[in-house]
């Protein structure tokens, strides 16, 4: 069975979407489970009344999104965890070819499904561990894509077409055996949000099992839809602090040392 975990914190509406898009394909092997990160503008009860089968978690608190899937994975009963960001739409069955994926090679500990856009373009969601050179060249990529460029896109979608072994997936749609999940301790709570992915994929690695991204499986992620100007700011900064956290763990101290420097002269870092 799969537990699918969801967090939210408001922006409901992207949530009703997400779990109606996914009950459109699935009707079992499967539960849901909802964490609410303390959410102001409406209440999660709401959701209740449509979804009756979900279970509910409440936080009188705004956990991040680490602390919030591991409250979750630790009431999960799946042996599959599925992490769904709220603002992904499912667009056709999925669950099958994934545990058929886990089952046929028991090294897999983590798997990532192709992201598109709501254009259907494609999206970055996985690849080689952050480095200073690596987030570097990552940044210009990213550039390129975002503007249309085709040379750059024909680029992404030529490396995106088949399975492979990487480094990373993105947190924004990552199926993990639970087994795994639990013996690394779930996601590193130090990290309030941004980052927490990429570390989770470092730690299965050094515990020898496979990242895997997986394009016969395909979301639709509405990358953005959940940052309103109010909040910017305020994930602006912990993704600062998030990048910080990740390099003091798996990186030199020279480069950690020159990351620091960087945003301080850059104004990024407070």
């Amino acid at each position: 069975m799969v537990s699918v975990i969801i967090i939210q914190h408001n922006n409901i509406n992207l949530t009703r979407t997400a779990i109606e898009s996914f009950l459109r394909f699935h009707t079992d092997n499967f539960e849901i489970i909802l964490v609410d990160n303390n959410s102001t503008e409406q209440s999660p009860f709401e959701l209740i009344k449509d979804f009756p089968n979900i279970k509910l978690i409440t936080s009188q608190k705004n956990l991040g999104f680490g602390a919030a899937n591991n409250l979750a994975a630790q009431r999960a009963l799946g042996n599959i965890l599925l992490f769904l960001n709220n603002d992904v739409i499912i667009k056709s069955e999925i669950l099958k070819e994934i545990e058929k994926e886990f089952s046929l090679n028991q090294h897999i500990g983590i798997i990532g499904p192709k992201l598109l856009n709501e254009d259907n373009s494609l999206q970055l969601s996985c690849g080689k561990l952050p480095s200073l050179y690596r987030e570097f060249l990552d940044k210009i990529l990213y550039k390129l894509v975002d503007k249309k460029n085709k040379v750059a896109l024909n680029y992404i979608s030529k490396k995106h077409l088949l399975k492979k072994e990487k480094q990373w997936v993105t947190g924004a749609a990552l199926f993990i055996k639970k087994e795994l999940f639990l013996e690394l301790n779930g996601f590193d709570e130090s990290f309030f949000m941004y980052y927490e992915d990429k570390d989770l994929c470092a730690r299965a690695i050094a515990k020898g099992k496979k990242i895997i991204y997986f394009p016969k499986v395909s979301l639709i992620h509405l990358r953005g839809k959940s940052l309103t100007s109010s909040n910017q700011r305020f994930l602006f900064q912990k993704y600062r602090e998030s990048q910080i956290l990740y390099y003091q763990k798996h990186r030199p101290k020279f480069e950690h040392a020159l990351l620091r420097i960087y945003l301080k002269l850059t104004g990024k870092l407070n």
